[in-house]
């Protein structure tokens, strides 16, 4: 009689090994998350995936731009930007619809995206298993857009470009069409995408919770403070977002990166006058938590770009 075993293959062996999959990005309309889209990049690095990264692009990046996000490790593709059609003229979410050429990398069976101002810090391949699309909660009810499985498809695109101008947004974004679009979607645990947000009174330093995978880096983001305290301090109506403990994990990915890659998270002098302008208000208003006292040493404030 013949002998069957009975082990059982680890999960991503049987559902995702022999497919196609790759980590991807999107940067449109700015070179602002350059930085973070080189630090994310390396954060998966460091954690031993050797999955693809593909980064798509609209034409405002620079060559210099995209020989650095090349360098950390992303094959870079260039898309046209599309609208979104129910968010303001110059907001911040005007061209987040840009997030559905995802759904046009048909190279891959399986894509893992992740937003530019996230990191992550510990490996995450195990999750190319999920099927689409798979989330993690922003509330009861909605996904957060910033880390999604998807499974590309033209057909899908087209689709969902078809609907573009039906389906309401109800933050004028993607991530408001998205949760339209797929109103049965499979829930990724809250590790996965930790969000950087503390509500919670009882918690005044804002330490991070144990075990998270990511961390999404709302609020002003890491590589636009100095090194040596998260500059949402500084604000009161930002105070919810600042974390010294989530601010010192992506100094540490940054730490970490070959010095060529540095050089594309310096400060302009712009940000340099945001930050001090911003550090004399709380210094002024006494701001109890103190860090406007802290001698800065961030040597990037000593070599501010144009």
């Amino acid at each position: 009689m013949a002998q069957y075993s009975t082990a059982r293959k680890p999960i991503d062996d049987i559902l995702y090994h022999h497919q196609r999959v790759a980590y991807a990005t999107v940067i449109h309309s700015s070179e602002a998350y350059v930085c973070g889209a080189i630090a994310l990049a390396q954060s998966i690095i460091q954690n031993n995936s050797t999955k693809d990264l593909v980064l798509l692009h609209d034409s405002s990046l620079s060559p210099e731009s995209l020989g650095g996000l090349r360098a950390a490790g992303w094959k870079t593709k260039l898309i046209q930007p599309i609208r979104s059609p129910f968010a303001r003229k110059d907001s911040y979410n005007e061209w987040n619809y840009s997030k559905l050429r995802l759904w046009q990398i048909t190279d891959y069976d399986k894509v893992i995206f992740i937003d530019a101002d996230l990191i992550v810090l510990k490996n995450i391949d195990k999750f190319f298993a999920y099927p689409q699309l798979s989330a993690a909660p922003n509330d009861k009810v909605l996904f957060n857009s910033g880390i999604m499985v998807i499974e590309p498809s033209t057909c899908l695109f087209e689709d969902m470009m078809s609907k573009r101008n039906k389906l309401l947004s109800y933050n004028g974004g993607d991530q408001g069409f998205l949760n339209e679009a797929f109103t049965w979607w499979h829930r990724l645990p809250t590790r996965l995408n930790y969000l950087k947000i503390f509500k919670n009174k009882g918690n005044p330093d804002h330490e991070m919770q144990k075990g998270p995978y990511t961390i999404h880096f709302l609020g002003l983001k890491p590589w636009a403070c100095y090194k040596d305290y998260d500059c949402n301090w500084d604000m009161v109506d930002r105070h919810i977002f600042a974390s010294d403990s989530a601010h010192k994990r992506w100094w540490q990915v940054y730490d970490a990166m070959p010095k060529k890659l540095q050089q594309y998270c310096g400060l302009t002098k712009h940000m340099d006058a945001r930050i001090r302008k911003w550090r004399g208000k709380a210094k002024n208003a006494s701001l109890p938590d103190g860090h406007w006292k802290i001698n800065v040493k961030d040597p990037r404030q000593y070599h501010l770009n144009d």
